[in-house]
């Protein structure tokens, strides 16, 4: 059995002040590790997939290090929308993984614990320009990178910060997917077939559990304030001042099953 830790979307400013909607985004996140810290087991590692700090800022990043280098296992991490891969790699502390494309471009794409792991999970960069909006895309060398390493006997997760498919909410499916992320998966499923242990990702600052063409597709909501989602919503509103979330997924031989934690926040928002 595996056990993982699934976060995201922490937001976290330049200093201990920084609010999101009103909501303290480090009172928050330190609020998160000490309740992963409390679980009755220690997870063999903690993904988290991405939104690390509000905007690009050494200091945000150096924050983040400090409150999560507190987790009590390796930590991985993907890109956000609102990240910085150079500041990403220059002050957070990485588990063991094996780059799949080169540092110079600048993506954080890898497979986690190395090539001799028996699980082959993945963590893919689908960050486009901040002017194309704050949707992913997945490029041709990254995607090709995954599917080379897929050998086709092993379990198979990917972790990215966007979602790759339809969530059947109007607003988020036209602005916040992987535009190209249903041939992403289609080629993925072909390549891995039953091994195939699902697709986890964050952005939406929702909880999401779908099963979609055979994938089971589970998104980790924010700590720091929550999206509305509704069928037909033609925008987004925050839901600030929530309870704390994460995942706690184990892969067994036979399963993946994703527990979900909403915690109370008892402090000041």
């Amino acid at each position: 059995m595996l056990e993982v830790i699934h976060i995201s979307d922490t937001h976290f400013g330049p200093d201990r002040c920084h609010k999101i909607r009103g909501a303290n985004a480090c009172d928050r996140a330190i609020a998160l590790v000490e309740e992963i810290n409390r679980l009755p087991f220690v997870p063999d590692f903690i993904v988290h997939t991405g939104d690390v700090v509000n905007d690009p800022d050494e200091s945000a990043y150096e924050l983040a290090e400090e409150v999560l280098s507190g987790l009590p296992a390796p930590v991985y991490y993907a890109t956000g929308n609102h990240d910085d891969v150079p500041m990403m790699r220059n002050a957070l502390t990485f588990g063991d993984f094996d780059l799949l494309v080169p540092e110079s471009d600048d993506q954080l794409c890898y497979r986690m614990g190395g090539s001799a792991s028996p699980w082959e999970f993945f963590v893919l960069d689908g960050k486009v320009p901040p002017e194309e909006g704050p949707h992913g895309f997945l490029t041709e060398n990254q995607t090709a990178a995954v599917l080379d390493s897929v050998s086709g006997d092993k379990p198979v997760a990917i972790f990215l910060h966007y979602p790759l498919t339809p969530i059947g909410s109007k607003w988020i499916d036209k602005h916040l997917l992987v535009t190209n992320g249903p041939d992403f998966q289609s080629a993925l499923s072909e390549k891995a077939g039953t091994n195939l242990r699902g697709i986890f990702s964050g952005h939406l600052h929702r909880g999401l559990q779908i099963y979609r063409d055979g994938v089971l597709q589970s998104g980790v909501s924010s700590p720091a304030c929550e999206f509305t989602a509704g069928p037909d919503d033609e925008g987004c509103d925050f839901l600030a001042g929530g309870p704390i979330p994460f995942h706690h997924i184990s892969f067994s031989e036979d399963a993946t099953m994703v527990k979900t934690y909403s915690i109370p926040f008892s402090r000041t928002a």
